[in-house]
């Protein structure tokens, strides 16, 4: 049994040996077969080498002479550099400008573009508006704010309001005020009136004019002291002079500042209190000098606080500071802000969202145009019928007056010098396009607030470009290639294969 073993394993080692030596004869057969070199020829004229570049830097180029003599490196990672083959055919029919244009079209199958997830999205003419966040700070209304003034000199008696921050009604008491030159004056005026009595039927005329004059001018006195109409009537009546006056509030508001105090004596002209009322406040903002061109008086304006979470307020721009803060570079805007429930207080620090519409742009015609359903070539301006097909043209809506060409911010390719997007010429095929943006901007979308920039030139209403992935073509667009095969995976770009070569015995 084991003679049999040893047997069958030299057998089966010889049998192994043989089958190597003519596997091996086989392959040195095929590379030496004349159809072999032939494809090989074939294979290297039909890839012709235009130039070596590096994976990581597209932007390095070298000639196959340098890589020949030994500039196999990029010379600024260090990586090896890799061929850049001549498409077939292409190249030789082509001009330098055609060339340069067909390297700049991207070529994307349907497998690729679900990779990328490319969306496009179709120019049109918007309603867009400028949106400037700044901060505030909430003050008084300076049209609401009074002082009351001691107009006589005097001791204040009594106070009716002994404490800051009490709501107030206009003609409210305020005080109780004892003056002596007060209680002359009101027995001048009666005496006065007592005089004018007298006088009455005197036959000199120039006697009873000299009585009604010293009573006009007693009462005006009295007027310009704040002793009211009301309380001279009742001096009248009573015929005796009062040694206190009561001062009255000028307007309702909130006691914002008192200097009153039972027993003081007080100067003419002291103030007294000052008196605000809240029911508006003004919101005084920072604005930046280069968002200055887009705000102007009655503009819209929406404050928010942290103080009072998910509560908007709405208020109108109603003065623009003329001057300029040379340490902020800001200038005050003041907003006139609604305030019946006193929830804005004074001091308050505020958020200020500010909407101006954009004009900057291409502006929409405005116009209506009638159109072919069957040849949208034909167009007119009036209602009328095809001059193809008969039927009657239809209306195609247009650009409302004041709406601007936009393009969505997304799509925008800023390299610093200039910006780009990617159209999309047909299904697949991307082409980049210098434009010319103005500010950036908000348009409503379907109810949300999407983010557009105006545009100046480049681009018309109706052309689809690269919302999303549009990074990935412009970076597919700047490689090409052997180095292209490294990053194409995301992309998926379709590339000619060359077939194996036949296994010839």
């Amino acid at each position: 049994m084991n003679r049999f073993k040893r047997f069958f394993i030299i057998g089966f080692g010889v049998f192994l040996l043989a089958a190597s030596i003519t596997l091996i004869s086989c392959s040195q057969g095929e590379k030496d077969t004349p159809e072999a070199q032939m494809t090989a020829e074939k294979t290297t004229a039909e890839r012709e080498i235009l130039y070596y570049t590096c994976g990581m830097h597209p932007s390095v180029r070298v000639s196959p002479e340098d890589y020949e003599k030994g500039s196999t490196s990029c010379p600024i990672c260090n990586m090896g550099l890799v061929p850049v083959f001549k498409e077939e055919g292409e190249m030789a029919e082509m001009e330098p400008g055609e060339h340069e244009a067909m390297e700049r079209e991207i070529k994307l199958n349907e497998r690729a573009q679900r990779l990328a997830q490319v969306k496009t999205e179709e120019i049109q003419f918007r309603q867009i508006f400028r949106e400037i966040k700044t901060v505030g700070e909430i003050d008084y209304d300076e049209r609401k704010i009074a002082f009351v003034a001691a107009r006589i000199p005097g001791r204040i008696d009594k106070l009716f309001v002994d404490f800051t921050g009490v709501q107030v009604r206009k003609g409210a008491p305020l005080v109780w005020i004892y003056s002596p030159d007060l209680v002359t004056t009101q027995q001048e005026y009666i005496l006065a009136l007592e005089t004018l009595e007298k006088v009455k039927e005197s036959p000199h005329g120039e006697t009873i004019e000299g009585a009604q004059s010293l009573v006009e001018a007693s009462k005006n006195r009295l007027l310009l002291w704040g002793v009211s109409e009301k309380q001279i009537k009742e001096l009248e009546e009573k015929g005796e002079a009062s040694i206190h006056m009561i001062i009255h509030a000028p307007l309702g508001g909130t006691v914002v500042h008192k200097n009153a105090l039972e027993g003081k004596y007080v100067k003419e002209g002291e103030n007294l209190y000052r008196i605000a009322n809240l029911s508006n406040v003004w919101v005084l903002a920072d604005v930046y000098e280069s968002d200055l061109v887009s705000i102007e008086k009655g503009q819209n304006v929406e404050i928010t606080t942290s103080a009072l979470p998910g509560k908007k307020f709405e208020g109108q721009i109603s003065f623009i500071d003329p001057y300029l803060n040379p340490k902020t570079r800001t200038v005050k805007v003041r907003v006139v802000v609604s305030n019946t429930q006193l929830k804005l207080k004074p001091g308050m620090y505020v958020n200020v969202l500010l909407s101006a519409q954009v004009h900057d742009g291409i502006h929409g015609s405005g116009k209506v145009i009638y159109e072919c359903p069957m040849h949208p070539e034909i167009q007119s301006d009036k209602p009328d019928d095809c001059s193809i097909c008969g039927m009657s043209l239809v209306e195609k809506p247009q650009a409302p007056p004041g709406s601007i060409l936009a393009v969505p911010r997304s799509a925008v390719l800023d390299t610093g010098e200039r910006k780009l997007v990617y159209i999309e010429k047909e299904k697949g095929v991307y082409v980049p396009k210098e434009i010319e943006i103005g500010p950036d901007a908000i348009a409503v979308v379907d109810g949300q607030k999407k983010k557009f920039y105006s545009v100046r030139a480049g681009l018309s209403e109706g052309m689809k470009v690269a919302t999303q992935a549009n990074f990935l073509i412009d970076s597919q667009s700047q490689i090409t290639g052997q180095a292209e095969a490294i990053y194409s995976g995301a992309l998926e770009k379709d590339k000619k294969k060359t077939p194996p070569s036949k296994h010839i015995h």
